[in-house]
Protein backbone atom coordinates (compact mmCIF):
# COMPACT_ATOMS: atom_id res chain seq x y z
CA UNK A 1 0.00 0.00 0.00
CA UNK A 2 1.58 3.02 -1.03
CA UNK A 3 -1.43 5.36 0.39
CA UNK A 4 -1.75 6.82 3.89
CA UNK A 5 -4.65 4.28 4.69
CA UNK A 6 -6.83 1.48 3.11
CA UNK A 7 -10.57 1.17 3.38
CA UNK A 8 -12.14 -1.76 2.98
CA UNK A 9 -15.67 -1.16 2.12
CA UNK A 10 -18.82 -2.76 4.25
CA UNK A 11 -20.62 -5.25 2.05
CA UNK A 12 -23.82 -5.50 4.63
CA UNK A 13 -25.15 -3.53 7.43
CA UNK A 14 -23.13 -5.67 10.37
CA UNK A 15 -22.44 -3.60 13.08
CA UNK A 16 -19.07 -4.04 13.24
CA UNK A 17 -15.96 -1.74 12.37
CA UNK A 18 -12.46 -2.59 12.57
CA UNK A 19 -9.51 -0.62 12.23
CA UNK A 20 -5.29 -1.38 12.18
CA UNK A 21 -3.00 0.72 13.35
CA UNK A 22 -0.04 -0.99 12.19
CA UNK A 23 -1.20 -3.43 9.32
CA UNK A 24 1.60 -2.14 7.06
CA UNK A 25 5.28 -1.78 7.13
CA UNK A 26 5.48 -0.05 3.71
CA UNK A 27 7.91 3.58 3.55
CA UNK A 28 7.51 5.31 0.98
CA UNK A 29 10.44 5.33 -1.27
CA UNK A 30 11.34 9.16 -0.56
CA UNK A 31 12.41 8.25 2.97
CA UNK A 32 15.50 5.91 1.84
CA UNK A 33 13.91 2.95 4.17
CA UNK A 34 14.69 5.50 7.05
CA UNK A 35 18.47 3.97 6.83
CA UNK A 36 17.41 0.39 7.83
CA UNK A 37 17.68 -3.01 5.53
CA UNK A 38 16.90 -6.71 5.52
CA UNK A 39 14.42 -8.03 7.96
CA UNK A 40 14.17 -5.03 9.77
CA UNK A 41 12.31 -3.64 7.33
CA UNK A 42 9.42 -6.83 8.08
CA UNK A 43 10.06 -7.80 11.45
CA UNK A 44 7.99 -6.88 14.18
CA UNK A 45 9.19 -3.47 15.21
CA UNK A 46 8.11 -2.34 11.24
CA UNK A 47 4.45 -3.36 11.84
CA UNK A 48 1.74 -5.43 13.66
CA UNK A 49 2.56 -9.24 11.41
CA UNK A 50 -0.56 -10.50 10.59
CA UNK A 51 -3.59 -8.19 11.05
CA UNK A 52 -3.96 -6.55 7.94
CA UNK A 53 -4.82 -10.50 6.38
CA UNK A 54 -7.27 -11.01 10.01
CA UNK A 55 -9.05 -7.75 9.20
CA UNK A 56 -9.33 -8.51 5.64
CA UNK A 57 -10.44 -11.61 6.72
CA UNK A 58 -13.08 -10.97 9.03
CA UNK A 59 -14.57 -7.89 7.01
CA UNK A 60 -15.04 -10.90 4.56
CA UNK A 61 -17.19 -13.22 6.96
CA UNK A 62 -19.23 -9.91 8.70
CA UNK A 63 -19.32 -7.71 5.35
CA UNK A 64 -18.18 -5.30 8.08
CA UNK A 65 -16.12 -2.57 7.26
CA UNK A 66 -12.00 -1.35 8.12
CA UNK A 67 -9.36 1.41 8.04
CA UNK A 68 -6.05 -0.13 7.83
CA UNK A 69 -2.60 2.30 7.97
CA UNK A 70 -0.72 1.98 4.89
CA UNK A 71 2.25 3.57 6.49
CA UNK A 72 5.10 2.10 8.91
CA UNK A 73 4.78 2.78 12.42
CA UNK A 74 9.05 3.56 12.33
CA UNK A 75 7.71 6.13 9.95
CA UNK A 76 4.61 7.81 12.40
CA UNK A 77 3.03 5.36 14.72
CA UNK A 78 -0.43 6.57 14.87
CA UNK A 79 -1.21 4.83 17.72
CA UNK A 80 0.56 7.94 19.72
CA UNK A 81 -0.39 11.14 20.77
CA UNK A 82 0.90 14.02 18.41
CA UNK A 83 2.46 15.05 21.54
CA UNK A 84 4.74 11.79 22.61
CA UNK A 85 8.57 11.40 22.05
CA UNK A 86 7.73 7.71 20.51
CA UNK A 87 5.26 9.18 18.05
CA UNK A 88 8.14 9.03 15.52
CA UNK A 89 10.54 6.74 17.54
CA UNK A 90 14.40 6.79 17.29
CA UNK A 91 14.76 3.20 18.23
CA UNK A 92 12.25 0.04 18.58
CA UNK A 93 12.85 -2.89 20.31
CA UNK A 94 17.12 -2.08 20.87
CA UNK A 95 17.37 -1.35 16.99
CA UNK A 96 18.54 1.90 16.46
CA UNK A 97 16.16 3.74 13.55
CA UNK A 98 19.01 6.59 11.84
CA UNK A 99 16.30 7.87 9.61
CA UNK A 100 14.37 8.84 12.66
CA UNK A 101 17.58 10.74 14.78
CA UNK A 102 17.55 14.09 13.02
CA UNK A 103 14.04 14.97 12.34
CA UNK A 104 13.27 18.70 12.69
CA UNK A 105 9.70 20.39 13.06
CA UNK A 106 9.46 20.62 9.60
CA UNK A 107 9.70 16.83 9.00
CA UNK A 108 7.64 16.33 11.84
CA UNK A 109 4.94 18.08 10.57
CA UNK A 110 5.29 16.44 7.48
CA UNK A 111 4.86 13.40 8.51
CA UNK A 112 1.85 14.33 10.24
CA UNK A 113 0.18 15.97 7.42
CA UNK A 114 0.78 13.34 5.26
CA UNK A 115 0.35 10.01 6.76
CA UNK A 116 -1.05 10.50 10.37
CA UNK A 117 -3.77 12.86 10.29
CA UNK A 118 -5.09 11.20 6.87
CA UNK A 119 -5.26 8.36 8.34
CA UNK A 120 -6.88 9.11 11.62
CA UNK A 121 -9.36 11.51 9.17
CA UNK A 122 -10.48 8.35 7.80
CA UNK A 123 -11.42 6.51 10.71
CA UNK A 124 -13.59 9.68 12.02
CA UNK A 125 -15.34 9.57 8.55
CA UNK A 126 -15.99 5.76 8.92
CA UNK A 127 -17.60 6.50 12.51
CA UNK A 128 -19.32 9.05 11.19
CA UNK A 129 -21.27 7.12 9.14
CA UNK A 130 -22.00 4.29 11.49
CA UNK A 131 -24.86 3.76 14.19
CA UNK A 132 -22.85 2.65 17.70
CA UNK A 133 -21.07 -0.06 15.93
CA UNK A 134 -19.15 -2.53 17.98
CA UNK A 135 -15.73 -1.31 17.15
CA UNK A 136 -12.53 -3.55 17.43
CA UNK A 137 -9.06 -2.30 17.01
CA UNK A 138 -6.40 -5.44 16.27
CA UNK A 139 -2.84 -5.42 16.78
CA UNK A 140 -0.24 -8.43 17.39
CA UNK A 141 2.42 -8.58 19.44
CA UNK A 142 6.16 -10.71 19.24
CA UNK A 143 6.80 -13.41 21.40
CA UNK A 144 10.48 -12.58 21.49
CA UNK A 145 10.85 -8.99 22.09
CA UNK A 146 14.59 -8.33 22.39
CA UNK A 147 14.60 -6.40 24.89
CA UNK A 148 12.00 -7.87 27.05
CA UNK A 149 11.34 -11.76 28.36
CA UNK A 150 9.57 -14.39 26.00
CA UNK A 151 5.77 -13.83 26.35
CA UNK A 152 3.84 -17.36 26.04
CA UNK A 153 0.56 -15.13 26.07
CA UNK A 154 -1.80 -16.13 22.91
CA UNK A 155 -3.67 -13.40 23.16
CA UNK A 156 -4.41 -9.82 25.10
CA UNK A 157 -7.01 -7.77 25.44
CA UNK A 158 -6.68 -3.96 26.46
CA UNK A 159 -9.16 -2.74 28.36
CA UNK A 160 -9.83 0.85 30.05
CA UNK A 161 -13.47 2.42 28.71
CA UNK A 162 -15.07 -0.91 27.91
CA UNK A 163 -14.90 -3.29 30.66
CA UNK A 164 -17.91 -5.40 30.10
CA UNK A 165 -17.09 -6.11 26.17
CA UNK A 166 -14.15 -7.58 27.04
CA UNK A 167 -14.97 -9.81 29.71
CA UNK A 168 -17.68 -11.15 27.16
CA UNK A 169 -15.49 -11.53 24.37
CA UNK A 170 -12.71 -13.41 26.67
CA UNK A 171 -15.59 -15.70 28.24
CA UNK A 172 -16.65 -16.83 24.45
CA UNK A 173 -13.14 -17.27 23.54
CA UNK A 174 -12.79 -19.40 26.19
CA UNK A 175 -15.99 -21.40 25.22
CA UNK A 176 -14.63 -22.00 22.22
CA UNK A 177 -11.14 -23.06 22.68
CA UNK A 178 -10.89 -23.28 26.73
CA UNK A 179 -7.10 -23.42 26.32
CA UNK A 180 -6.07 -20.73 25.20
CA UNK A 181 -4.48 -18.14 27.30
CA UNK A 182 -5.88 -14.63 27.30
CA UNK A 183 -4.90 -11.82 29.16
CA UNK A 184 -6.12 -8.51 30.73
CA UNK A 185 -3.86 -5.63 29.71
CA UNK A 186 -0.89 -7.58 28.44
CA UNK A 187 1.04 -7.65 27.03
CA UNK A 188 0.23 -3.87 27.41
CA UNK A 189 -1.96 -2.12 28.90
CA UNK A 190 -4.66 0.08 27.70
CA UNK A 191 -4.03 2.77 30.14
CA UNK A 192 -0.36 3.16 28.76
CA UNK A 193 -1.11 2.73 25.02
CA UNK A 194 -4.53 3.27 23.42
CA UNK A 195 -4.62 6.18 21.37
CA UNK A 196 -6.50 5.71 18.47
CA UNK A 197 -9.85 4.15 21.08
CA UNK A 198 -9.30 7.27 23.48
CA UNK A 199 -9.75 9.99 20.31
CA UNK A 200 -12.17 8.41 18.41
CA UNK A 201 -14.07 5.62 20.04
CA UNK A 202 -14.50 6.62 24.02
CA UNK A 203 -15.59 10.23 23.24
CA UNK A 204 -18.53 8.30 21.07
CA UNK A 205 -19.06 5.49 24.22
CA UNK A 206 -19.31 3.13 21.08
CA UNK A 207 -18.55 -0.83 22.79
CA UNK A 208 -15.75 -1.91 21.80
CA UNK A 209 -12.10 -4.37 21.71
CA UNK A 210 -8.48 -4.09 21.69
CA UNK A 211 -7.50 -7.26 20.80
CA UNK A 212 -3.82 -8.30 21.04
CA UNK A 213 -2.51 -11.15 19.08
CA UNK A 214 0.40 -13.01 19.44
CA UNK A 215 2.15 -12.99 16.08
CA UNK A 216 4.05 -16.57 15.68
CA UNK A 217 -0.03 -17.53 15.37
CA UNK A 218 -0.91 -15.55 12.33
CA UNK A 219 2.13 -15.37 10.58
CA UNK A 220 1.13 -17.56 8.09
CA UNK A 221 -2.09 -18.84 6.69
CA UNK A 222 -3.03 -21.47 8.10
CA UNK A 223 -2.60 -19.25 11.54
CA UNK A 224 -4.72 -16.87 9.78
CA UNK A 225 -7.66 -18.68 8.86
CA UNK A 226 -7.56 -20.12 12.49
CA UNK A 227 -7.86 -17.08 13.72
CA UNK A 228 -10.04 -15.29 11.92
CA UNK A 229 -12.56 -18.30 12.67
CA UNK A 230 -12.02 -17.62 16.31
CA UNK A 231 -12.16 -14.50 16.31
CA UNK A 232 -15.19 -14.17 14.44
CA UNK A 233 -16.94 -16.90 16.06
CA UNK A 234 -15.93 -15.07 19.93
CA UNK A 235 -17.51 -12.06 17.66
CA UNK A 236 -20.78 -12.96 16.61
CA UNK A 237 -21.77 -14.31 19.62
CA UNK A 238 -21.36 -10.83 21.91
CA UNK A 239 -23.02 -9.63 18.79
CA UNK A 240 -25.77 -11.59 18.98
Amino acid sequence: MSDPFHIISPTSEAPLFIFGDHASHHIPERYNNLGLSGEDLTRHIAWDIGTEAVIRGLCFRFGCGAVVAGFSRLLIDPNRSKHMQSLIPKSSDGTLIPGNQNVDAAERAERIETLYTPYHAAITKALNGLSSPLTVSLHSFTPKPAMGDVRTLDMGLLVKHDEGTAEDFKNALYRLAPKLSVGINEPYSAHDLNHTIDLHVAPRALPHLAIEIRQDHISHDQGVARYVKLLGDALKQIMD
